[in-house]
């Protein structure tokens, strides 16, 4: 990712997200991290003003414009993209789905040359799915007082 601070990304929630052509898509509401590096992904974001429909965007090429938070994807074709309820974490049906609407390479968790799942060539097992997306808690700001 790049465009931004990484560090200031928890700081997005509550904040307008525009479209690459500078066009409102909603607010975003929620982060989902890599499971395994604990980077932002995705960005949960309400896209009407009184619906209660959350759609999921892509952080890759987010750029932060003062308060608001500029994606590199359009308007219609955001608010085309699957119908997933947010919760603690995404299956990975869910997960491939996504990244296929967005034409971005998913590589779900547990695969790959780093999996523990690897069988030898003789054996070719497939390794289960495993979702690597999960929802980002945001700090508790009364913690430590």
């Amino acid at each position: 990712m790049s465009g931004f601070d990484i560090d200031d990304v928890p700081n997005w929630r509550g904040r307008d997200v525009i479209d690459r052509h500078g066009h409102p898509v909603g607010v975003l509401t929620d982060l989902y991290v890599d499971e395994a590096t604990g980077q932002p992904e995705w960005a949960a974001v309400k896209t009407g003003l009184f619906s209660h429909r959350v759609t999921f965007v892509p952080l890759s090429q987010a750029t932060s414009h003062g308060m608001r938070v500029q994606v590199a994807y359009e308007q219609g074709h955001i608010h085309g993209a699957p119908n997933i309820e947010p919760h603690g974490h995404l299956s990975a049906e869910e997960e491939a789905g996504l990244y296929e609407y967005y034409g971005l390479e998913y590589t779900p968790a547990g695969s790959g040359a780093d999996s523990e799942f690897i069988a030898p060539a003789t054996d070719r097992a497939e390794p289960p799915a495993s979702p690597r997306l999960r929802r980002h808690a945001p700090a508790d700001p009364d913690a430590g007082a």
